[in-house]
């Protein structure tokens, strides 16, 4: 006799739940109990359907009022109910759903059950909604990965993801993520088809032992622009809880080389213990700072490479490390290796 497979469905909010309301669409409460009642479960998975429990945020989030504290929030509920479950499968709004499934992947620090992270571009009741397909995937990817390729994902559209190499390209396609820099885990059509990428073993710090959530601004993003000013810079590095920054630079790692108070303003930030890590702002862009005296020139400043990270992925990573109270300089040197499959070798 076939067991059951047991699935936990976390709704913290998003379109995939919202309703028209007077101020615009927000967040509903009835979806979690709309979902047990879906017909299409039990033809989904035609025999053995899984079985399925759901708990819902109160109140429940826009993604775009998602913070750092939200992805602890969501790592410890599963945490706590890990072993009760085979799988999970989280409901979040679009806006920030790449940066709640690279953090999972971190903070969860756990790989052996697969995550899937899933919403959707029209709420559940609307015509032609991709909700109830997007839904149901993630049941099945929840139900039925590989053994040997579970962790944390983004299933949407017609794609399965790696959480951490996911990011949004798309605010009115169905198929609104895609991992550009890193093959994708799987295709959803008439079947579901995956592509044997390896779990990545997750084998670093103890955040639930020893880390502790630092203030929301102890990252900074900030992306150049042609005329961007050091000043700015020196302002956002002002700022006493500053422990990291996200540089999205050009193409492979550029940045103005002949600009000496912005090149100083970087160098100053790195020794006062600000851990710089550059990123490309193309899609596809992989960072070799040495291919450019431009980009050599933020090497020498003090920057360390992201190299294929994701903006989302080296922002979230950067704030796991921070959390778990390391120095700038063991930052540093974990930020250029990779801990759960966000980055080349």
């Amino acid at each position: 006799m076939t067991t059951r497979k047991r699935l936990l469905i976390i709704y913290t909010g998003g379109t995939i739940g919202m309703q028209q309301t007077p101020e615009g669409l927000a967040p509903a409460r009835e979806l979690a109990a709309d979902i047990r009642e879906m017909p299409e479960l039990g033809q989904a998975f035609q025999t053995h359907p899984p079985v399925l429990e759901t708990i819902s945020y109160s109140p429940l989030l826009d993604s775009s009022d998602m913070t750092p504290g939200r992805w602890v929030q969501i790592a410890q509920d599963i945490l706590r109910r890990y072993q009760d479950y085979d799988g999970f499968v989280v409901l979040h709004g679009t806006d920030t759903l790449a940066y709640t499934a690279s953090a999972l992947s971190f903070f969860l620090e756990r790989s052996d059950k697969p995550v899937v992270i899933t919403g959707a571009q029209l709420p559940f009741a609307w015509p032609r909604s991709d909700a109830r397909n997007n839904l149901i995937s993630a049941l099945e990817v929840a139900a039925n990965m590989p053994e040997a390729m579970t962790q944390v994902c983004v299933v949407f559209g017609s794609r399965i993801l790696r959480g951490n190499r996911a990011t949004k390209v798309s605010a009115k396609a169905y198929d609104a993520f895609d991992s550009p820099r890193y093959p994708h885990l799987g295709a959803i059509g008439i079947d579901v088809e995956y592509n044997r990428r390896r779990r990545f073993p997750v084998a670093f710090g103890n955040f639930a032992k020893q880390g502790q959530l630092p203030p929301d601004d102890a990252v900074a993003l900030v992306r150049l622009f042609p005329g961007f000013s050091a000043a700015t810079l020196r302002a956002i590095c002002s700022n006493g809880d500053l422990r990291g920054i996200v540089l999205e630079a050009y193409g492979a790692g550029n940045g103005p080389s002949q600009n000496k108070e912005f090149q100083d303003t970087i160098s100053e930030a790195v020794h006062r213990g600000i851990v710089v890590v550059v990123v490309s702002q193309p899609l596809d862009g992989i960072v070799r700072m040495n291919s450019y005296a431009a980009g050599s020139a933020l090497a020498r400043a003090g920057a360390i490479s992201g190299r294929d990270m994701t903006t989302e992925a080296a922002l979230t990573k950067l704030y796991y490390l921070i959390a778990l109270g390391y120095s700038a300089d063991i930052i540093a040197k974990k930020m250029k290796t990779p801990i759960a499959g966000e980055m080349r070798r």
